[in-house]
């Protein structure tokens, strides 16, 4: 079982991502070189909804040709910081979703999530930029993401940041955090991506 260990920050303004590398630089950490990502991922559900019943989001990640499935549980999110666990299976040999698709029909079950006739809900399509941010005895990456959330035929803008714990105790990986929000300003997200995507499923309508 992994956990995933984050904060995430709002970060609409236009100058947010640049006060985040800026501030970065100021806070006494090792910086490694940044990668940019071009990241789609299509949200899946039964047809009875169970996995939103089971607060549970389930989806298909294209990243840079590399498809992945993925499952979080209900987020813990306090002040920022989200705490859930996270499974993640490579789907092998595929390069759409309609293979994704039949991949999760022939294994029907996984982790004890049915993964059979899933159907799409939305899908997000991120501009991720990532950087490994190393302390003493503790690493994390620090995501930007500026993305796109597909629903209902309509199109909303999303930025955000996300710092998550890599290795290290979660203790020197909540104090870097604190410093670098008291020294930007930044808001810590109330609501994630995928939970503004599924308001606003409810809100539009499913189709």
């Amino acid at each position: 079982m992994g956990l995933e260990i984050e904060f995430k920050w709002e970060a609409n303004s236009p100058s947010a991502f640049s006060k985040i590398r800026r501030t970065v630089k100021q806070l006494g950490v090792t910086i490694h070189s940044p990668q940019r990502l071009a990241i789609e991922d299509v949200y899946l559900d039964t047809p009875h909804r169970n996995f939103e019943k089971e607060k549970i989001a389930f989806r298909v990640r294209r990243c840079n040709r590399v498809w992945e499935a993925t499952f979080k549980t209900r987020t813990a999110l306090s002040a920022g910081k989200a705490v859930r666990r996270e499974e993640t299976c490579a789907l092998p040999r595929v390069t759409n979703l309609k293979q994704a698709l039949a991949y999760l029909n022939q294994k029907k079950c996984w982790k004890g999530l049915t993964v059979a006739n899933l159907e799409p809900l939305f899908v997000l399509k991120n501009r991720r930029q990532i950087q490994l941010i190393s302390g003493k005895n503790w690493q994390a990456e620090l995501a930007l993401d500026t993305c796109v959330l597909h629903v209902c035929g309509r199109k909303v803008h999303f930025k955000e940041a996300e710092l998550e714990l890599k290795k290290g105790p979660v203790k020197l990986f909540e104090n870097f955090a604190r410093r670098l929000q008291d020294s930007t300003g930044l808001i810590p997200s109330r609501v994630s991506k995928v939970r503004t995507a599924t308001s606003l499923l409810h809100l539009w309508g499913e189709k």
